[in-house]
């Protein structure tokens, strides 16, 4: 279907209009609370995907010193986007697009960009912190984008977030970050919204996610901060509430306006007999787990064979991308927002319309990065430390369990990550913390929308086999997204979407 160009954006570039107008509107919410804010967008113009929140919180003044440094920090890969839980756009009471989970997905979504980009521009814009590594006298990747307290070296490295992106106490000196609604919102990746031409009101609504416990144990730490003694003094209170910082929370609305004679052909198709149909992108996000297993003892494993059913019947998915960690688990230095593998080599395949979708299952680490990559037709840009367990595991042992340490084992954020090689996940080692899973169900190798793959009356399913072995058995978690193709209809200023 033909889109209007001022409504398209194509390969993130606007058309060429010499006089087009971009005015921007900084809005208040209508209605704001530590659980969520909702704003209304003016109905003007045309809404650009380079609008953006502001974001910012505040944790409790115990944990600033008399400099004003906190010995909070955001989660280091997540950054601000751990603030948010959920995010919807409305019209007329219809929810249009929404991303679930919000934090998880974004998480696994930044990390395609180039460290380069993650770290010149995404520290200052989303507060995170460990995205670019290099390597240390011993050999080991190290983090580069943290200050320097004692030079990093084996175990008598000690490294900080910086301080200028650790929340404060007070509204006007924590540090204030920005999203934009393209990131927030799957919809407006790839159009323009015609605010002029709808008669409904229009919403953002934003929810944010809780927390009122600073130790590792308690179940919300990490949803929105970390905590670390950086500057030496007492032990980390107990509970700790960190707080959405309300009076820096706003949308810089921009808005579109091009000549009277582009508006109006795009007003006249509309209010035509047909309207105007506008194929759009959106997130659809299935949840669920795998139980508990025996613990096996080393070096043997043993497998939990599962079938899942991901919620997309009878609609058109581009591509899928799964997390996943041990349920409930929280990170000292990622918080919530890091996904897993297990040692030995887990394997998966998908059933599509009936007919398993790979010959084999997908088992290798390679393998599986190649799949992944396909998705946004870019690679992963992590270390391999960090995606599987393939670069320090022993290949000559049944359950992979690691037989060297290529990574960092001082202290970050007065957290000293690991020198052994364990075989479990645990709360501060970095090793197989951005593993993903992913699957490009595009009918083409252009990725324009319109070439998604019809499913039928049947859900796909996810035939997954994990790989258990000692001390890495425990229930599994798994967050499901589903990038399907949606169709919203406009005619005479009201809006329908399909299914």
């Amino acid at each position: 279907m033909s889109v209007p160009d001022i409504l398209n954006v194509k390969n993130n570039v606007l058309p060429t209009v010499d006089n087009m107008e971009i005015k921007t509107e900084v809005l208040d919410p209508i209605s704001s609370s530590v659980s969520e804010v909702v704003f209304q967008i003016p109905k003007n113009g045309i809404l650009d995907g380079g609008s953006f929140v502001s974001l910012a919180m505040t944790v409790p003044a115990s944990l600033v010193d008399g400099f004003g440094v906190s010995n909070a920090f955001l989660p280091m890969s997540a950054g601000i986007h751990g603030m948010i839980r959920s995010v919807q756009l409305t019209i007329g009471g219809k929810v249009i697009s929404s991303t679930e989970d919000y934090g998880h997905y974004q998480n696994m979504m930044r990390q395609f960009e180039t460290p380069e980009h993650r770290a010149y521009v995404d520290q200052v814009k989303s507060g995170n912190s460990l995205d670019r590594f290099g390597s240390i006298g011993s050999g080991r990747i190290c983090p580069k984008d943290l200050q320097t307290v004692v030079e990093a070296n084996d175990n008598t490295g000690r490294l900080v977030t910086p301080t200028f992106i650790r929340p404060t106490a007070d509204d006007s000196t924590t540090p204030v970050f920005s999203v934009r609604l393209s990131t927030l919102i799957p919809m407006m990746k790839s159009m323009q919204l015609p605010l002029f031409a709808i008669k409904e009101h229009v919403y953002l609504r934003i929810q944010f996610n809780s927390q009122t416990h600073g130790t590792i144990a308690g179940n919300t730490y990490g949803n929105m901060c970390c905590f670390g003694n950086i500057n030496g003094g007492g032990a980390i209170p107990a509970n700790v509430t960190v707080t959405p910082s309300l009076a820096n929370i706003k949308f810089y609305s921009d808005h579109l306006y091009y000549p009277d004679e582009i508006m109006n052909q795009t007003l006249a198709e509309i209010q035509s007999q047909d309207g105007l149909n506008i194929l759009y992108e959106d997130l659809v996000l299935t949840n669920t787990q795998i139980a508990t297993a025996a613990n096996p003892t080393a070096p043997a494993i043993t497998t939990s064979s599962v079938e899942r059913q991901i919620a997309v019947s009878g609609k058109t998915v581009r591509d899928i991308m799964i997390t996943q960690k041990h349920t409930g688990t929280s990170h000292n230095l990622l918080g919530k927002y890091f996904s897993s593998c297990s040692t030995a080599d887990d394997d998966y395949n998908f059933r599509i319309n009936d007919n398993r979708y790979y010959d084999r299952n997908i088992q290798s680490p390679g393998r599986k990065y190649d799949e992944l990559s396909k998705v946004l037709n870019k690679p992963l840009y992590v270390p391999s430390q960090l995606y599987s367990n393939n670069a320090d595991g022993n290949k000559g042992s049944a359950d992979g369990a690691r037989n060297q340490k290529s990574v960092y084992i001082g202290g970050i954020n007065t957290f000293v990550l690991p020198s052994t090689f364990n075989t479990s996940i645990v709360a501060n080692q970095l090793e197989r913390t951005s593993h993903f899973i992913g699957v490009d169900l595009k009918t083409s190798v252009n990725n324009q929308l319109g070439n998604g793959k019809k499913i039928g009356v049947k859900p796909i399913l996810l035939q997954y086999n994990r790989k258990n072995t000692q001390d890495d058995n425990t229930a599994i978690e798994m967050r499901i997204y589903s990038n399907v193709e949606r169709v919203m209809k406009l005619k005479n200023g009201t809006v329908l979407v399909s299914a």
